[in-house]
């Protein structure tokens, strides 16, 4: 059975949208649904118009994540109804009691101070700053020499960057940027504004294209730059989907900004995915307006390593 965005479940066909629906239903006696904390009202709204009445529907997700972009808390809201039947899964089996990450994920769900001591086995780092440009001097450091060297990792493919903010010195535009520099000087690419698309970038799409077959979220590599019909190729795994320079602006350098749900790694869609160490850098100014909703996808990506950098 292959698994399919519910897009592509639904036979979304733009203009005349879901074919899908009441009078056209799914198929099939079990419908599995994850990462639901991500549906949107409207989204779940025609889901379930297309689910026939014989069907069994089972959600699976975390109300400790963000909520969905659009509208609506919908997993919550279900959960709290108190109308369907519900199990949580809150034990911390053996083999992960001795990460400090996924300790550290239970401590902010729980309203308590997170544990900041270090160590050489350690999984979880946290370091300070006096200004912001220091902290990013200190981010770039990371990205470049001391994990790639620890871990035994790509810098450009294994190691993900995540921050709580678009703008500012710690935010994904200007990280993005000082990372590409720093990781990938490359004089092959394409310009669309003020953003250069370079071979070898790790980049995100940022909506949903169903004629490409591509959706908000989805991270490739550009593997090829064609510079006379200024055209670029994206490798999404192991499937090659070409950009004309007019479509650039589905893809963004992919360092993962966090406030509202994946290449250096900076944009906001990192909540669903899980990367080998990853970084994540803020002002001190976003982590007064952090809520354990928007702290804890940040820091439980990490398979290998956490490591927070902060202004102090």
């Amino acid at each position: 059975m292959e698994a399919r965005t519910i897009h592509l479940l639904l036979e979304f066909k733009p203009p005349e949208g879901y074919q899908k629906k009441e009078d056209n239903p799914l198929e099939g006696d079990v419908l599995i649904l994850d990462e639901c904390s991500m549906i949107d009202l409207m989204l779940m709204n025609s889901l379930l118009k297309a689910v026939p009445e014989h069907m069994t529907l089972i959600l699976v997700g975390d109300t400790d994540q963000l909520p969905s972009v659009g509208a609506g808390n919908v997993l919550k809201d279900i959960l709290s109804s108190g109308q369907i039947p519900v199990v949580r899964l809150i034990r911390i089996f053996r083999q992960a009691q001795g990460s400090r990450i996924i300790m550290n994920a239970h401590r902010i769900n729980k309203g308590e101070p997170i544990d900041m001591r270090g160590g050489k086995d350690s999984d979880f780092f946290f370091a300070a700053r006096e200004t912001n440009e220091e902290t990013v001097e200190l981010l770039v450091r990371y990205c470049t020499k001391n994990l790639p060297r620890y871990y035994h990792v790509d810098p450009q493919k294994d190691i993900q960057v995540l921050t709580p903010m678009q703008k500012g010195v710690c935010g994904a535009a200007n990280l993005n940027q000082i990372l590409q520099e720093a990781m990938n000087p490359s004089e092959i690419f394409l310009k669309r504004g003020a953003v250069q698309y370079r071979l070898k970038d790790k980049v995100m799409q940022i909506r949903n294209n169903y004629d490409k077959e591509v959706f908000n979220g989805d991270i490739g590599t550009i593997t090829r730059v064609d510079l006379e019909d200024r055209e670029l190729t994206v490798d999404f795994d192991g499937r090659d989907v070409v950009y004309d320079v007019t479509e650039l602006d589905e893809l963004v350098l992919s360092c993962h900004h966090h406030s509202q749900i994946p290449g250096f790694g900076i944009s906001h869609r990192g909540h669903a995915g899980y990367h080998e160490p990853f970084c994540h850098a803020a002002e001190k100014s976003a982590l007064h307006r952090r809520d354990q909703g928007q702290e804890d996808p940040g820091l439980d990506r990490g398979k290998e390593g956490c490591f927070l950098c902060h202004k102090k």
